[in-house]
């Protein structure tokens, strides 16, 4: 009897070091966040946090590597050169600068947005065996304007700089001041890594937030 008792005590002491080691370094929710507080508010701290957590399943390395004021200056450019060449080229050189800020505080509302998780389910993945996914369904607000002020009238391409830059300006007090605001929900997959005995949540296209956020934001300007 002496010696079952030792058999079970041992076999407890096993299966608890197992459990032990299955541990989750941080639950999906939390991981989630991390991911939404980098490629949605380009917080560079959370950015170093996220890459912090995932170090031990990327061989110690940094899994996304991410310089926002590069990005941020990329968007702009792109977004205000686009912007502007639908316009005469005389009016869209003299009010560069206004289109600049006019991308500027619809991105700065953007990245403003506020995340509540809903909730969490932790399901097989159907594709590949021993492992699990994490079902994180989640909500986000954002202000966006009620409705902007009226864009020049008439042909495009006989917009003079003046009424260009009145539109642009008065659409950057529209987003300082945005007083409406609109909720969206989304889904998201966090896949399990098992590394050193301990779980990981990660995802390789966190894109798919931001994709998903950015077309749902764009189509909520204006009265509804």
């Amino acid at each position: 009897m002496k010696n079952f008792k030792i058999i079970v005590l041992l076999m407890l002491a096993v299966l608890s070091q197992n459990l032990m080691a299955q541990t989750e370094v941080k639950k999906p929710s939390e991981v989630f966040e991390m991911y939404f507080g980098t490629f949605v508010n380009n917080d560079t701290a959370v950015l170093n946090k996220l890459n912090d957590y995932l170090r031990p399943t990327v061989e110690g390395e940094n899994a996304y590597q991410v310089d926002f004021k590069i990005v941020s200056q990329d968007m702009m450019k792109e977004s205000t050169d686009n912007f502007l060449s639908a316009f005469p080229k005389s009016t869209a050189d003299a009010c560069r600068k206004e289109a600049e800020d006019y991308f500027r505080a619809m991105m700065e509302n953007f990245t403003k947005g506020k995340l509540t998780v809903k909730e969490v389910k932790v399901v097989q993945n159907e594709y590949i065996e021993d492992q699990k996914i994490a079902e994180v369904s989640y909500s986000v607000s954002f202000k966006v304007p009620v409705k902007f002020s009226d864009v020049p009238s008439g042909d495009i391409k006989k917009v003079k700089p003046e009424e260009l830059r009145k539109y642009l300006v008065q659409s950057v007090q529209d987003f300082k001041n945005a007083d409406k605001t609109v909720v969206t929900e989304q889904k998201f997959s966090l896949y399990q890594l098992n590394e050193g005995g301990k779980i990981y949540y990660w995802n390789g296209s966190p894109d798919e937030i931001v994709s998903g956020l950015t077309d749902f934001y764009f189509e909520s300007f204006g009265s509804k």
